[in-house]
């Protein structure tokens, strides 16, 4: 199985990502949803109203009776909405059935009245930036949370691939340790026919015996340890490991080393990490927060308008004729309502000074990520390259074991040398080459470690989940 197919299958069964994953959708939703602040709403009521009461003096001089009686009907409807400006607006009408002991015997009264009414605020929550807040607040928790599932996911899939090349190393181990059984066994076979032709004492014999066996021990360790790693690899597969069978790697381990560019890698860092990207995020919103402070620490100020045209008629038709056709008695409002704490808003000034902290907060938060990162990619940056050289060295090393090995074994076979030296240049050469192959598995590692650091691993691996862009801290 390839290293991509493998990634794909950590990406379909981790729960961890699954549960990331909800989190981020979870910070979407609530994103779309406060941009319901812009949806109209549409208000009806239906209403009944009785009122029964004694006249004072004043009353029975203008309404000519001692008791007012009244039962009236109340019809409304009326739509009302938010502006972009952070003005509220309504638009409605309101009829209402007049029936009553002053009305004539038989004469019924409909009147209604139809509107406009806008209230602006002048000061105080006025403009796009105050009414938009909770919608960038928003969008940044679902930016946030962006970064947060691919920073999970840049870690599980880094473990994941690491997991895949032990398990690569592991079953390479077991290759060589299978090959160095082999060589002692054949070791062992030549010098027991030597000994049973008097070319060669027992105790060759013995010395081979005792190297097979110890290179047995050895196979059985490498086993166990391919077990180990294959267990691993499964968990982050979803697989139980009492169901696993042996996963075959199938991409070599061999890592050709390029010197990475440490420019472009911090550039990387501060372009590309989830944690910085989202810390920036976090600044952005304590700058919003700081805004809507100060906004909030102006008194009130608020425009208050509304035009309407009344109707009175014996019909429910009638009065909407007379106010919205004829037009003959309209009413109109205009003004200004100011408020203003008296003690000069210690609410609103404590909360600016909180959120003024919290922005410089923030600040030195990113500061504290960006220099974290900066240090991470340098010791990484130069741990690739050494490791890269050393790789190179051990493969070097590898190559004289094997020759001297190949020597050993034609010197034996022509009576020039003993089973001892051959199993010493063999037990030379796999220790040469398990070095080699821990070099390997380190150069593997700390190349995914700086891919990580500099948040470049998703797109270097085919899982990025958006085009990531400059980061612009407001």
């Amino acid at each position: 199985m390839s290293l991509h197919q493998t990634l794909e299958q950590v990406v379909e069964a981790n729960l961890r990502l699954q549960v990331s994953q909800l989190d981020y959708d979870i910070a979407e939703e609530r994103a779309k949803a406060e941009w319901a602040i812009f949806e109209p709403v549409l208000l009806l009521t239906l209403a009944q109203e009785s009122n029964n009461r004694q006249n004072t003096t004043e009353q029975f001089l203008s309404q000519r009776v001692s008791i007012f009686d009244e039962h009236n009907e109340i019809y409304s409807g009326a739509i009302e909405g938010v502006l972009p400006t952070g003005g509220k607006v309504r638009v409605g009408t309101q009829i209402r059935n007049l029936d009553n002991n002053l009305q004539t015997t038989g004469r019924r009264e409909w009147e209604s009245y139809s509107g406009v009414t806008v209230t602006q605020p002048l000061l105080r929550n006025r403009g796009w930036k105050s009414v938009a807040s909770q919608i960038e607040l928003a969008a940044g928790d679902s930016s946030i949370a962006l970064q947060d599932y691919r920073g999970q996911l840049a870690l599980v899939l880094s473990e994941a691939e690491m997991a895949y090349w032990e398990l690569a190393a592991a079953s390479l181990f077991v290759e060589l340790s299978q090959a160095s059984v082999e060589t002692a066994e054949i070791v062992l076979k030549e010098n027991r026919q030597r000994f049973d032709a008097g070319k060669t004492t027992e105790m060759e014999v013995v010395q081979s015996e005792a190297g097979l066996a110890l290179r047995k021990s050895h196979l059985s360790n490498a086993n166990q340890r391919r077990v180990d790693a294959n267990a691993r690899l499964a968990a982050f597969l979803g697989r139980k490991a009492d169901n696993v069978n042996i996963i075959v790697p199938a991409d070599p381990i061999e890592l050709v080393a390029q010197a990475p560019s440490l420019s472009r890698a911090l550039s990387n860092g501060v372009n590309s990490h989830p944690a910085y990207l989202a810390q920036v995020e976090r600044c952005n919103q304590a700058g919003i927060r700081l805004a809507f402070a100060e906004n909030e620490k102006l008194p009130q100020l608020d425009l208050k308008a509304s035009y309407g045209l009344n109707g009175l008629a014996n019909t429910f038709k009638g009065t909407l004729d007379e106010g919205l056709i004829d037009r003959d008695f309209p009413s109109w409002y205009l003004g200004v309502e100011f408020r203003f704490p008296l003690t000069n808003g210690k609410r609103e000034r404590h909360q600016l000074a909180a959120a003024d902290i919290r922005k410089r907060q923030s600040l030195l938060e990113l500061s504290a990520i960006e220099i974290d990162l900066v240090n991470g990619i340098h010791a990484l940056v130069e741990k690739v390259g050494s490791l890269g050289e050393r790789s190179s060295a051990l493969n070097q090393v590898v190559h004289l074991h094997e020759r001297v090995l190949d020597n050993e074994q034609e010197f034996l076979k022509a009576g020039k040398s003993e089973s001892r030296k051959v199993l010493e240049a063999e037990e030379d050469l796999s220790e040469a080459r398990l070095e080699s192959l821990s070099a390997m598995l380190e150069l593997r590692r700390a190349n995914v470690d700086l891919l990580v650091q500099e948040g470049t691993y998703l797109r270097d691996r085919g899982f990025e989940l958006v085009d990531v862009e400059e980061p612009v801290l407001q």
